[in-house]
């Protein structure tokens, strides 16, 4: 075979003999390294010496003792060992097969190969023609072999000299070394060398101790041998080729079996330190490609198997783009699914659910969660179903079927998973995006939150494909309305790499990019009514409307040629989020609101109502007021749910005031506006339509039509004495403060209607609440006109009555004596008196200590100016309110609270009139009636009002015709269950 091989290859002076082809030479020297394996001595089937046109390197000389059949296989495999193509790696297997033959071992052939490379490493520039990259690559791959293939106590007295030359070689400073490790083969191949020395100095100290091979003989252990091993292993880990960082993983990975428990430990912290500190992909990818090759030897400490499967979750996120928009990041995914692949396949089921879930960033909600096994394979599914690359969607769909596989009964529809999330199903984007995902998603509940919440990451939405956006906003439309997802946290509502500084002019096509992603996924939420899901509506909308609104923001510019480049996609984002907000625009009618939203809700009313034509605006406001009247939409706030909607009914009647559009929907505007101003509607309803609805509607109905204005009269009269109390206070004044707006703003009352809500506003010009007293005291001016008559018809000769004195005094106070003086000249009837009495007392019994000396003063003062005619009124009105204010026998006809508010004021204020009493009455007769009506107030737990009326019965003790009646209601008193109330019995009987 030598002979044929030496002929072959001989370069013939024929045209048409041609010179083997590498196919041949590389069968050849690959079959002769077959036959150096022969189990007897080359010697014995050696020739005499042959005369061999292939030189012998000078290092290998003198070759005396050799076999010619070995300097002719050495001198083959060194002439091929600088070859361009595949025969280098049979040459180099024939060289290492000959050093380890034991006849060549005694012949130390074996030392003097070693010496040739040494000499070639440490002079790379004396090597003439041979000093390319192909020759390094072949005597460094020699050195790899050769320690590869030896025993570890022959190799042992190579280590420290194979590991100085290597280092000189990879630290030289001479060009030809410097661009020979530029090439990515040298540098795996460095790689190579250094994990056998590392594997062979370890295996060697655990079977005879720390050696005396050390770097510096004599001074170090062997640990700075593995030392510097390590640190260069870490550095080219973030290497800037690929292969490079797989191979130095990989050789750590074999080198961490051989460690003890500690030092591996300690790699692995060190990992988790440098993965802390780096952001560059090509680092991220070689240390979790590390930590993934620890994990399939099952070499990684169970100390740290807890951390390692949060790493490679998030690695699984990963992503970076270049300057020019490439993506950087496929290789760290590709790693960390290998990673979840190993962990699946080479740990035990128990090993995993003794873990605790990953505390990362997670998409999957961790409540949701009940294992780390649970939690990777939600992860695998978005990772399969969203990735941009294809075989990392493969390779994700392969961990999980190796998950599910060998995990059985842990992930959630484990089985029919795998067979939807199918190794060819995600092989093309578009079907795993829309099949795959829909199909996942309705297994179980983490995996639709995992692919509703990465659908808005970098992979989809935010992707640099056009096509790929579109198709996730249509995607997480499609989640919405069959779903009503609300993912939990929206990391593109605010764009990542845009800040507040940068203009738009400023922006590169890759921000577009973002904004259109980010305004079709805005789109997809507001297209499929997202505001209407029951289910969501007390959770803030995400969108920042500042940040839209900006001038350098995708609505800033005002022409669309400011967008340049990215014109098109501007068109689009902004004409499908336009057209997704008309869409919605019924939807935010329909849904509570703060005050400054509503003023917005009702500029976007009228500009609706503005662009419609009249059978249009008929309709559209016809279907709103049916709403209303129907409270299709009561489900959204209990109590409140109608304010938006009247509110905007309210802005667009008043735009059709001049307008007889809706002169056929009069009676169920008015049927609307009585039904929302009803006793069952809440605080926040009747306010919005007295303020929105109530002056529209009424200022349409036309003269002729009475009994429809009547049916508005009354509901008016009734927010007016609207003093509904809960734990926030009197949220009634609310109410009665729009009614009164509601009386100075509208027109067309007629005089018997005044008269009636004259003696009401009294009533609340003399409320202890005075924050509406001035908005009182307005209206009353205001309806001067029509009360004159009446306040001519009241004069007497202690004051003037014009109505409006009543502003001049209130300039001053409206706590001066003075002031409550006047009020009771201007009410002379009971119609008056009584709604002035009833605020009158609220202010004279529970008002501040100002308030109630200067109310009693003027009520003393107006009963000794007064006739006795009038005192009687007066106090018969007081009887009446008492009466009217007793706590209803009848559990079915419980008193409201607007009434049992006044039962105390009106025991005191009665009693004060009984003890400064100038003018007693004629007779007693409305003081009888009362006293057997009182006894029903003695159940009552109201320890304030049970003393007024104690102190009532004491003032009615003066008067002969009643005593006997009320000792015995005071003896009674006695066996009262309060101490509080017999005590004052006592003191009084």
């Amino acid at each position: 075979m030598l002979n044929a091989f030496k002929s072959w290859d001989k370069p013939s002076d024929s045209a048409k003999a041609l010179s083997m082809i590498w196919e041949e030479k590389y069968i050849m020297l690959l079959w002769l390294s077959h036959l150096a394996l022969t189990p007897f001595d080359l010697d014995s089937i050696s020739t005499p010496a042959i005369r061999t046109a292939i030189s012998v390197p000078t290092m290998i000389s003198p070759t005396e003792g050799l076999p010619t059949i070995a300097i002719r296989l050495v001198a083959l495999g060194l002439h091929n060992i600088s070859s361009v193509s595949k025969e280098r790696d049979a040459a180099v297997s024939l060289l290492v097969r000959l050093s380890w033959r034991p006849d060549m071992q005694h012949l130390h052939l074996d030392h003097h190969l070693l010496q040739w490379v040494f000499s070639s490493l440490n002079n790379p520039v004396d090597n003439g023609a041979h000093a390319s990259i192909y020759f390094y690559a072949g005597i460094l791959s020699f050195l790899a072999g050769f320690l590869g293939s030896g025993d570890n106590q022959i190799v042992a007295s190579y280590v420290v000299p194979i590991f100085k030359c290597t280092q000189a070689f990879i630290g030289s400073h001479v060009d030809t070394a410097i661009g020979i490790l530029r090439s990515t083969v040298t540098r795996k191949l460095v790689i190579k060398i250094l994990r056998s020395l590392a594997v062979h100095q370890l295996s060697l100290a655990s079977v005879t101790g720390p050696t005396a091979s050390s770097v510096d003989e004599g001074q170090d252990d062997d640990s700075d041998l593995l030392d510097l091993i390590f640190d260069h292993l870490l550095t080219c880990l973030a290497d800037k080729d690929s292969p490079v960082r797989m191979t130095a993983s990989k050789a750590l990975s074999v080198i961490t079996q051989k460690l003890e428990p500690e030092m591996t430990t300690q790699l692995v912290e060190d990992i988790f330190q440098r993965l802390q500190e780096t952001t560059d992909p090509s680092g991220w990818h070689g240390l979790v490609l590390t930590l993934s090759h620890l994990l399939y030897r099952r070499s990684a400490p169970k100390s740290c198997l807890s951390t390692i499967i949060q790493l490679l979750i998030d690695a699984l996120d990963f992503e970076q783009r270049s300057p020019t928009g490439t993506s950087l990041g496929g290789n760290v995914r590709d790693a960390a699914c290998f990673g979840i692949w190993s962990v699946a396949r080479k740990y035990s089921t128990a090993d995993l659910l003794s873990l605790s879930v990953p505390k990362s960033q997670s998409r999957v909600r961790r409540h949701l969660l009940n294992s780390v096994i649970e939690s990777l394979a939600a992860e695998l599914v978005l990772t399969a179903t969203l990735d941009p690359e294809g075989n990392i969607r493969r390779g994700a769909s392969a961990a999980l079927q190796e998950l599910v596989g060998r995990h059985p009964d842990t992930v959630p529809s484990g089985i029919s998973l795998i067979q939807i999330v199918d190794y060819h199903a995600v092989g093309l984007r578009s079907r795993a995006m829309d099949d795959v995902v829909f199909q996942a998603v309705a297994l179980d509940k983490i995996y639709l939150d995992a692919i509703a919440e990465a659908i808005l990451s970098w992979r989809t939405i935010n992707s640099p494909i056009c096509a790929v956006r579109r198709n996730a906003a249509d995607v997480l439309g499609r989640l919405i309305g069959k779903y009503g997802v609300h993912p939990r946290t929206l990391p593109l509502w605010r764009p990542s790499e845009i800040d507040d500084t940068s203009t738009y002019q400023q922006r590169n096509g890759k921000s577009m990019d973002e904004w259109h992603g980010i305004y079709l996924a805005h789109a997809a939420f507001i297209g499929e009514g997202w505001f209407e899901q029951s289910s969501l509506v007390h959770q803030p909308y995400p969108l920042d409307h500042q940040l839209l609104l900006k001038e350098d923001s995708i609505f800033g510019p005002k022409d669309i040629k400011a967008y340049g480049k990215g014109a098109e996609l501007a068109m689009e984002a902004l004409c499908t989020m336009i057209s997704a907000c008309n869409i919605i625009l019924e939807s935010c009618f329909k849904h509570p609101a703060g005050d400054t939203t509503l003023n917005v809700v009702k500029t976007a009313a009228v500009s609706t109502v503005k662009s419609l034509d009249e059978p249009e605006k008929v309709l559209l406001v016809g279907s709103w007021l049916k709403d209303i009247h129907d409270g299709r939409n009561g489900q959204l706030r209990s109590g409140g749910s109608n304010v938006t909607l009247i509110t905007v009914v309210g802005a667009a009647l008043h735009q059709l005031m001049t307008s007889s559009v809706l002169d056929d929907f009069m009676e169920l505007q008015i049927d609307v506006l009585v039904t929302q101003l009803g006793l069952e509607s809440s605080i926040d309803t009747k306010c919005a339509a007295l303020i929105h609805l109530y002056l529209p509607v009424f200022n349409r109905t036309s003269s002729d039509c009475t009994h429809l204005k009547e049916q508005l009269k009354r509901p008016l009269v009734d927010c007016l004495s609207d003093h509904t109390i809960d734990s926030r206070g009197d949220i009634g004044s609310e109410v009665r403060i729009a009614a009164i707006n509601v009386l100075s703003e509208a027109t067309a009352w007629d005089d018997g209607f005044c008269h009636k809500v004259f003696g009401i506003l009294y009533g609340l010009a003399t409320e202890k609440l005075d924050k509406g007293i001035n908005i009182v005291i307005d209206v009353t001016v205001a309806l001067v006109p029509k009360l004159h008559t009446l306040a001519r018809s009241k004069a007497n000769n202690h004051t003037s009555l014009n109505p409006q004195d009543l502003e001049r005094t209130a300039i001053y106070s409206t706590s001066r004596v003075s002031y409550f003086a006047f009020l009771f000249n201007l009410a002379q009837d009971s119609k008056s008196l009584l709604p002035l009495l009833r605020g009158f007392i609220t202010t004279a019994s529970l008002g501040t200590e100002l308030l109630v000396r200067n109310t009693r003063i003027a009520l003393l003062q107006h009963l000794n100016i007064s006739s006795t005619a009038e005192n009687s009124l007066i106090r018969e009105t007081l009887v009446q309110i008492i009466l009217f204010a007793l706590p209803t026998p009848q559990p079915t006809q419980p008193s409201s609270t607007s009434s049992t508010r006044l039962l105390r004021p009106a025991l005191e204020t009665l009693a004060f009139i009984l003890d400064n009493d100038t003018k007693p009455p004629s007779t007693n007769a409305s003081y009888q009636h009362l006293l057997p009506s009182l006894k029903a107030v003695h159940a009552s737990t109201d320890l304030p009002t049970l003393q007024a009326l104690v102190n009532l019965y004491a003032r009615f003790l003066d008067y002969d015709d009643l005593r006997s009646e009320v000792l015995v209601i005071l003896h009674q008193l006695l066996l009262h269950r309060y101490p509080s109330v017999r005590i004052p019995v006592i003191s009084r009987s």
